[in-house]
């Protein structure tokens, strides 16, 4: 990539829902951490004495231009779009658990220097129990090997590779009409601007390397085959 300030590698997100996920979140943009993109197909090196091909270097984040909301469930829903950020990884936490119905231990590393406040709202992802994955929690209470959160939303396990934990705020919610990409007379939504979200109308949305963005429906969506279909369309820095 010649000019690293700009997106120059693309990516397509989706994320769906049915009545089965209720209203637990899923991540729509991931995190896009740095890396190397593999050389195009029959390119060759540049005629000004280089003997290699340039690497293609990503810096890590994106810039996401655009994103559609379908349904084709009959009653009309409202999804949430929600800020993340990646703050805690399984790989960090030496033995990691969901010890309790409101409690997240962990035997290595530390949850105030991966920066987890009282007052944040914590998301996990990937967890081997379903009913743990996507749901919001607002945290109570936090010490180095534990994070304590209000209510009860947890099952007790432990933590799989590859699990994550996710700092999220609200950044806003959607109406979804009946049908809406599936019938002739309605459209399908914006995922970015209007009038909710006016900033964001035309010039897209920029997120760091560990920053995601993350959907949940308000109320479960209809019976299947009902389905809340969201998409995104990003370049990678």
């Amino acid at each position: 990539m010649i000019d690293g300030t700009l997106p120059g590698y693309w990516k397509s997100w989706q994320a769906s829902f049915t009545v089965t996920n209720s209203t637990r979140a899923k991540p729509l943009v991931d995190v896009t951490p740095a890396g190397v993109v593999a050389a195009v197909t029959g390119e060759t090196a540049l005629p000004n004495g280089e003997t290699a091909l340039r690497q293609r270097v990503l810096q890590g984040g994106c810039r996401v231009l655009d994103g559609m909301i379908a349904s084709t469930d009959s009653a009309a829903k409202s999804l949430l779009i929600w800020n993340g950020t990646q703050l805690t990884k399984q790989a960090d936490m030496g033995t990691a658990s969901f010890a309790t119905t409101a409690t997240i231990t962990r035997s290595a590393g530390s949850f105030l220097t991966d920066g987890w406040k009282i007052g944040d709202s914590v998301m996990p992802f990937d967890a081997t129990t379903d009913a743990n994955n996507g749901v919001m929690s607002v945290i109570i209470g936090v010490v180095a090997g534990t994070l304590t959160v209000n209510g009860t939303p947890f099952t007790t396990e432990a933590m799989p590779a590859g699990s994550r934990l996710c700092r999220v705020t609200r950044q806003t919610q959607k109406a979804v009409p009946a049908n809406s990409g599936n019938a002739d007379s309605t459209p399908a939504v914006s995922l970015l601007g209007g009038a909710q979200d006016p900033a964001l109308d035309t010039s897209g949305r920029s997120i760091g390397a560990n920053d995601m963005i993350i959907v949940s429906l308000v109320a479960a969506a209809s019976a299947v085959p009902a389905q809340i279909m969201v998409t995104a369309n990003s370049g990678l820095y």
